[in-house]
């Protein structure tokens, strides 16, 4: 004899929504390998690349010493040679003409300096210490590698990897710190990595 009563059919449902359940989870689950193994194994981005991800990768990692980071000039130190830096790395001539001295922006027009630096990278660049120099101005004294093209590397250092010690001198122009990177002779050494 049937039950007429009203937890007949909820009893039911509740019986089979279990299993039901199972099912559906377990051909969702295989669904998943089939569509891996279709489409291939290769692992899924978690975010969609875009400018702001390439321009992150192009960041140049600024490290200071405790001696520089102590300097109490150091935050505009820092500032300026990110842009300087950055700039290089992501080809933006007119962000790099502001973190240099006018004579410098002449001696390399916006052509001759996507051309010089057409493949460089730098990084790594470490500032060792900040002295000071003649006239209010600062002395940057900093390690960094580039890499770049090998033709395109100075003349007489011919390789993809350079270690670079340096020695920047740093003024105030237009109210902000540039560098005058040309008027220290045998300020730059260079070895290969």
């Amino acid at each position: 004899m049937q039950s007429n009563s009203p937890e007949g059919p909820r009893h039911s449902w509740w019986k089979w929504s279990v299993p039901i359940a199972v099912l559906v989870l377990l051909a969702a689950g295989a669904g998943g390998v089939v569509a891996q193994r279709f489409y291939g194994s290769e692992p899924v981005p978690t975010s969609v690349p875009g400018i702001a991800m390439e321009q992150n990768s192009e960041l140049a990692d600024i490290e200071f010493t405790p001696d520089a980071q102590a300097h109490p000039d150091h935050a505009d130190v820092r500032w300026t040679l990110q842009m300087h830096f950055n700039a290089i790395n992501m080809r933006r001539y007119e962000t790099w003409k502001a973190t240099v001295v006018a004579a410098k922006q002449q001696q390399l027009p916006e052509d001759k300096w996507l051309e010089e630096y057409s493949t460089t990278r730098d990084a790594a660049v470490k500032v060792h210490r900040i002295e000071p120099g003649p006239k209010d101005s600062l002395r940057i004294l900093m390690t960094f590698v580039s890499t770049q093209n090998p033709n395109d590397a100075p003349t007489g250092m011919r390789a993809s990897c350079l270690r670079w010690r340096v020695v920047y001198p740093m003024v105030v122009d237009s109210g902000a710190f540039r560098l005058d990177t040309s008027s220290l002779p045998g300020s730059a050494l260079a070895v290969p990595c």
